[in-house]
Order: structure tokens, then sequence, then C-alpha cells
């Protein structure tokens, strides 16, 4: 029994004593210890003892290990080793991540995150956290920790993340413009929308502040409030700081708060009120438009003067006009028959007993419209002397005016106008009446039983061509195990197969789903069917009949029968493989921002963005170059998808070479392969098996500081959307350049005067203005027994007595307040034992930061 063993029965005996008096019983220590284990044993924290060899043999489990289905004994005996339990895909990872720990001498401390496997198989995310044990001579033998199961957290934090993108999704997407602002009314996010209303691209909007720069003062006064934690609203007219942009806006304003209830920023809606009515207006032609053809429909009876004239009067309300004319082609006779709305027309041939027909030769501004076949708009004054030159019984001049052709099989049949609107005609009027004539004249050849065979036929043609040329594939689907096909478009040739290939039976359409997505597609079809839906839409990537992937977007029908089973699917496919790729593209520029906080080095950064290049379309392979800002050399400095001997051959090249000379031009070029291998006197690269080819210089402060050489083995050329996403990350490598450099010198400077500091014989701490302290020397490690980790980020009173403590914080506000820079308060070492010193404060920088820096030399005493 030890010595703590010892006074724990004392004092259990004396708690027995004091229970019998008082008619209690005591638990004993082995009951004591019983419960204690139970509790451990119940801890989701698992302790273990490793020792530092190959798989980490168990020296030491607790208890409750059995949680993972695992009796301790397994590890004890060395049946199991403690690899044996961590997940295959992560193995790698930890021996590498233990490695890199165990390395660094001054390191006794690490965590990781990785999984393991229980008994039965189960999958579990594990947080480790270890101490590094070592002997004498500074060998690692052990390491002991703990892990503790955070399964939940991590499927916690993927569920958060998924949500965030469809979060983004929804933001980008959204018809209306969104704005994000932070609490310093700075805009951090803007989506498309906004961007089109204001009239401005999102790179000039964000950062523009909402307080500062707003010139209208109601809209200032409704984003005010959202900083007074209210909502705000402006509805009227604004005129854009950023663009100058004259319009009518909606904007609601709202704040975005923390669970503290502190202001977080805001968020504001807007709309373009002007381009909502325009779309109301639109929409309210569009039905009075379609009542009319409705009404048109059930006048297919009367007589043709009263079709026309119904007709005419639409036509005139429709463009706000006043007047209007259809005249009706006579072929045979090369003559127009004339209708009009008012009817001045009718009552004047009724007078004269007789119908108004002219020739198509001789008639003027009417006739325009046949003779270019295609709608004629004047907004001047018609300039004729006598009215009835424009129409018999004319009654007012022709102020401006819009005439179209009505065609029926490619031939004009009829020609159809309006007039003296108070506003100028443009081509919504000529849209409107165009569709309203065309549709009256279809409903008026509907009246032939054999024409209305004849158009039905005319109109399937003219959609299967439509369908043909189009990228949208049409379906039908059988509804049984991956969709046999009963038809399928022509165009279905652009993913290179044939109609009969899928007709026969030999394709059928989940064949040519991509593996990782079928089970998903299975999912959603099931799902759909399930629930009654009438029609649902889902992306996912196919193959064509080479092997190239392509994403797809599907819009999908059911149809059910009379008991609600589904007897046919019917849909249609478009390949948006470019749109993946631009929002690819998208992720790739904000990716660009983390790629110097996720690499150490220049090398490691090039060789991410050489991964990130090579997602564009066609490129597979590259080298980058740094540029020797002294001889104007070019060192390749990562490269992939080349083989050695070529890399070799271009791994350097001088600063008045003909390749430096093809980065020297300042702009990209794009070259076939065959051109560059025919400049290359020296060397025949054909075996290297390149199509084509980009050299793309690196810029920063008009300086040439990189340069990227990028090949493609399957394309002649590097199509434009590539070279755009190329260009892009070009434009921010020299920026990268620049930063890794600047940062480097910074980290070396820091270093340097970390050396200098720890030279001095003086004790020296450096904390920043909230008293955290920042960095200590070498002697305060000596002095004090502080290891640099105890004391970082800590209070800096811990340094001083307790009893001294008033007295410090009184003597630093009168240096703070420049009355004093030196005292004479002891500092205090780890085992309490006071250091007497002299201490000299003052205030400098560090890193970029404002410090307060002490120097404290030792008091000796006299004789000493």
């Amino acid at each position: 029994m030890d010595a703590n063993q010892g006074v724990i029965n004392i004092s259990v005996a004396k708690k027995s004593e004091e229970n019998k008096a008082h008619g209690k019983t005591t638990p004993t220590p082995y009951s004591i210890d019983k419960k204690l284990e139970a509790v451990y044993n119940s801890s989701p924290v698992i302790s273990f003892l490793w020792r530092a060899e190959d798989q980490w043999p168990v020296e030491s489990v607790s208890g409750n290990v059995i949680q993972l289905g695992y009796d301790p004994e397994e590890f004890l005996t060395g049946k199991l080793l403690y690899g044996d339990i961590v997940h295959p895909d992560d193995f790698e990872r930890i021996h590498f991540e233990v490695k890199k720990h165990s390395e660094k001498k001054n390191t006794s401390y690490f965590s990781l995150n990785y999984r393991i496997l229980t008994k039965s198989g189960e999958v579990r995310w594990v947080t480790e956290r270890s101490f590094i044990k070592r002997d004498e001579e500074g060998n690692i033998t052990h390491f002991q920790g703990i892990i503790i199961d955070n399964t939940e957290l991590e499927s916690t934090e993927r569920e958060l993340l998924e949500t965030g993108k469809k979060y983004r999704v929804i933001f980008e997407s959204s018809p209306v413009g969104i704005i994000y602002f932070d609490e310093n009314g700075l805009i951090t996010h803007c989506n498309k929308s906004f961007s089109d209303i204001i009239g401005a691209p999102v790179k000039k909007i964000i950062g523009f502040s909402v307080l500062s720069s707003l010139n209208d003062e109601k809209l200032r006064n409704a984003v005010d409030v959202v900083f007074l934690g209210n909502p705000g609203y402006y509805e009227g007219e604004y005129i854009s700081s950023i663009s100058g942009r004259r319009m009518i806006i909606k904007a609601n304003f709202t704040p975005v708060m923390d669970d503290d209830g502190s202001l977080l920023g805001g968020i504001g809606i807007m709309e373009d009120v002007a381009k909502s009515k325009k779309d109301e207006e639109l929409i309210n032609l569009n039905e009075m438009r379609l009542e009319a053809l409705l009404k048109l429909y059930q006048m297919q009876d009367l007589p043709m003067h009263e079709i026309a004239e119904y007709a005419i009067q639409k036509a005139v309300e429709l463009t706000n006009s006043k007047i209007g004319y259809l005249e009706i082609l006579n072929e045979d006779e090369n003559v127009l028959e004339t209708y009009q709305w008012p009817n001045d027309l009718g009552e004047y041939l009724r007078h004269n007993g007789e119908s108004f027909v002219h020739p198509v030769k001789s008639t003027g501004f009417w006739g325009e419209a046949i003779r270019e076949r295609k709608p004629v708009i004047v907004n001047t004054h018609y300039d004729s002397e006598h009215l009835d030159d424009i129409y018999p019984g004319a009654k007012e001049k022709m102020l401006r005016h819009v005439t179209i052709p009505v065609f029926y099989n490619d031939q004009v049949v009829a020609v159809a106008g309006v007039a003296n609107k108070l506003l100028e005609y443009d081509e919504s009027d000529v849209r409107q009446l165009t569709l309203l004539m065309e549709g009256m004249w279809k409903l008026v050849q509907y009246k032939h039983t054999n024409e209305v065979l004849y158009e039905a036929l005319r109109m399937r043609r003219v959609l299967e061509s439509i369908m043909s040329s189009s990228p949208a594939i049409v379906f039908l689907w059988k509804p049984e195990k991956d969709w046999p096909v009963e038809f399928v478009s022509d165009n279905i040739g652009q993913f290179g197969y044939k109609v009969n290939d899928f007709l026969s039976g030999k394709i059928i359409y989940g064949d040519i789903i991509h593996p990782s997505d079928l089970q998903r597609v299975r999912e959603g079809v099931e799902r759909a069917s399930k629930e009654g839906f009438s029609d649902f839409s889902q992306e996912y990537r196919i193959l064509t009949k080479s092997g190239e992937v392509r994403w797809v977007d599907e819009r999908t029908m059911l149809h059910y029968d009379e008991d609600g089973i589904v007897d046919y699917l019917q849909g249609i496919i478009v390949d948006i493989t470019e749109r993946k790729q631009a929002n690819n593209f998208m992720r790739i520029e904000c990716d660009l921002d983390n790629v110097l906080g996720e690499t150490a080095g220049l090398e490691q950064t090039f060789e991410k963005l050489l991964d990130f290049t090579l997602e564009a379309k066609s490129i597979d392979s590259g080298i980058i170059y740094l540029v020797d800002q002294v001889t104007g050399d070019f060192d390749a400095t990562a490269y992939r998808g080349l083989s050695e001997s070529f890399v070799t051959s271009l791994s350097h090249f001088g600063s008045n070479t003909l390749m430096s000379r093809l980065f020297t031009t300042g702009y990209p070029v794009y070259k076939y392969f065959y051109e560059i291998n025919v400049m290359m006197h020296t060397e025949n690269l054909d075996y290297e098996g390149l199509q084509a080819m980009a050299f793309i210089p690196v810029k920063f402060n008009d300086s040439l500081v990189a340069a990227i050489i990028l090949g493609s083995h399957t394309e002649l050329e590097i199509p434009a959307n590539s070279r755009n996403l190329i260009e892009t990350i070009a434009n921010q490598v020299g920026i990268i350049i620049s930063r890794i450099k600047k940062d480097s010198g910074a980290q070396k400077s820091k270093n340097n005067l970390n050396s200098l500091l720890d030279a001095l014989d003086e004790m020296v701490f450096i904390m920043d203005i909230e008293g955290q302290i920042l960095h200590i020397n070498e002697s305060l490690v000596r002095s004090l027994n502080y290891s640099e980790k105890e004391l970082e980020m800590k209070d800096f009173l811990m340094l001083y007595p307790e009893d001294w403590e008033d007295d410090v914080l009184s003597t630093l506000d009168e240096i703070m307040a420049g009355k004093s820079s030196t005292c004479e308060i002891p500092l205090v070492s780890r085992e309490g034992i006071l250091v007497p010193v002299k201490s000299k404060f003052t205030i400098g920088d560090w890193g970029g930061q404002d410090v307060l820096i002490s120097i404290s030399s030792l008091i000796k005493e006299p004789g000493a």
C-alpha cells in the first residue's frame, strides 16, 4: 500500500466512526474503488499506453475499451495491436503524423482525428490526445494518451457543410438581388442578380460601404436602422453610386444577430420595380392576346370582315394605338383587300357600294412590309397632302406606325398595322402584333379540316427538326429496372449512340449512367414514384459511347394508369457539363485564396496551383517556372502529367532563348505542339505525344516573376473556357509569390530577433496590450523554470507575486502614460521563489502587433 492509499483508508476510518455515532454505515474503500471503476468504465474517454513500435503495441488500456467491443486482454496479450483497429484508409496518414510529431525534439504532446473500427466492423471517428514519453537519452519509448469518440460531432459538421452548400446555391441563383454586409457596413457577399440590377460587376460591389458611401439619404436611413437592430425598407428612385444607373427599386434590409444579441451584419434584398412592372405589363398583354385568340376561335363561323375587324381592334388595344388595319393578299389577282378599325372605312365603302382593293405594286408604305418580308417601324410623321393617299375615308394624319407581314407556309398572306401611338413603337409592339395576327390567321385556316391536318403534319416536321438540332434529348422509358427505352430522339447521336442501340434493347438507359451516380438516380426515381410526383428533375453524370463523362440535367414527367401505377416515364436530358465547369471555375477562384494557408512553401504552392489548372477541360499536363530576377533565367519548380525526360529537357532555359521569348511578350501564347517541336532545334520531343500547348506569363507589378507551360495530349487546341480559367489562375500566381516572399522575409526577421533575445543574459518577456504573454527568451526559462508552452498566451501577472499585483499594474499605468520605464518589483519562479530584478519596460512592435516588452536583470546582493 502506498502513502496515498494509507491517507484514503484513515479518512475512511474516521468517516466510519462518525457514521457509527449517528447510526450510519460507511462504504469500504473496496466499494468506493468499485464505484469509481464503474464510473470510469462508462466514460467515453478510453486511456492507452502504447509502445513506440510499429503498429503501436498496447501495454495498458482502460476497461471501458469494451465499448468498442474489444476485451482489454486482447491488447495486453498482443493478440491485437492498436494499428489493427485503425481504419485502413487512415493508417498511413496517422503513421506519418505520429512520425512528424516525434521528430520534433521540443514537442511532447499532439492531437489527431481519425477513424477506428469496432470489433463488429462499425466505423467510429475518434480524437486522440497523447503525450510522448522519452528515456534519459531522449529516445521515444511510449505514447500515453486517450481517445474520445466524436462520431456524432463529425456527422453534425458534415451536415452543416452540406446545408451551407445548399444555402449558397439559393443565394447565387435567387432572382432577386441579395447582398450581405458586415458589422462595419462593408459588403462582403453579392449575388449576380444584385450585380445585374445595379449595373456593376460583383468585384466592384464587394467592399462598398453602405454606411459611408451611399449618396441617397432615404436609402441610407433604411440601412442605418439595421445597425440599431431593426429592419429597414426603401422604395423609390435611386441612382447607383457605383455604376451611375438610374432605377426604381424596392429594398428590404434585415439585421443578422449573434446568439448573444450582438450585431454580425445585415442582409439587403433588392428588386428592380421598373423591370417588375414591365414584366407585369407584358404578362397582362399576353393574357389579353390569349383572350383575343380564344374569342377569335369562337368566331370561326362568322363572316371574314367581322373576324378581321375584331382582330384589328385587339391589335390597337394591345399596342395602345388609335387606329389599325389588316390587308389580305389575293395572290391570284395580286391585290390587297383592306379592313380597318375604327370602321370608318367600312362606313365609307358601304356608302359608295364598293370594296377597297388595290394592287400590291402601287401600294405605298402598306406594301413595304411585303417587299421587305419583315416588320417596318416608322416613328416619324407621314407627310401626305391627301389623307386618302393613306386609305379611303381617312379622317386623321398618320403620325407614327408599325406594319408587319403575316406568313403562312413561308408566304406573305396579309399585312397588319397599327398607328398613332402616343409613344414611339418598339419591338415589343411588333411582337404582340405578330403573335396576334399569326394566331388569328391560323385560326381562320382551321375552318378547313384538311388544312388542320396539314398544319399538324407541318408542325410535327418542324418539331422533329428542332428536336434533332436541339441539345435536349427526348426519352420515353419503361418503368422497369434501369429503364429500357421505348423512344429516343435522333440527337442522342451527340453522345455517340444510335437510336437503334436503345430501341433494340442492346443498351438500356441505366447502362450509360455513371456507376457512381446510378444508385442515387434509382433512388430518386423510386422516391418520385412512391410519393406520386407528376414530374421531377435531377442532375447526374452519363458516359458517352467513347467513354467521356458528361453531366446532364434530367427533367422527367411520370404518367400513371387508372390504378395510380406508373406506366411510362417521359423526359428530356440536357448536357450541362459546361455549366458545371463554370461552377467549378468559381470554386477554383475561391480556393486560390486558400492556397497559401494550406501549403508550406513555394514548391508546394506551385504543385497545388498546377492541380487547380489541370481541372480545366482538355488540359492534362504542365510545368511552372520561377524566374530569376537577376539573370532572367527560367527554372522548373513543379510539374504534372509529363515524363521525367521531357521535363528534364525543359527544366531550365536562359533569358535570351526562344522559349523565353514566348513568355516575354507579356501575353498568353497558344500553339500546336508540332510548331513548338520545330522551334526546338536541339532535340525532338515527339515522344511525349502532346497535341496543344499554352505559354502563360505570370507578372507582379509589371515584372515577370514566373511562367506556366500547359499541354494537352488529347486536344489539338485548348478551348476558350479553359483559357479563361488558366489565365485567371495565372493572375493569382504572381500575388501568391509576392505574399510567400513577404511572409518568408517577415518570418526570417522574427527568427533573427528570437535568436538575438535568446543571446541576452537579461530575462525578456513580450506581451500584447491585453497582458497575454507572446514570447519569452531562454534566460527567463532558465531563471524561472517555466517552459515557453506553460506561459504562451497566459496572463503576465503569473510572473509576479500575488501581493505585488497592484504595484505591477500601477507601474504599468505610469509606463503607458510615459511617466516611468523601470521598476524593482521581483519576479516569481515556477516553484514560488522570489527573484529580485530590476525591470525596464518599453512599447514596441512584434510582427506588426503593438506589444509591451519587459527586460529584467538580476539584482545582486552586496558582496556577491
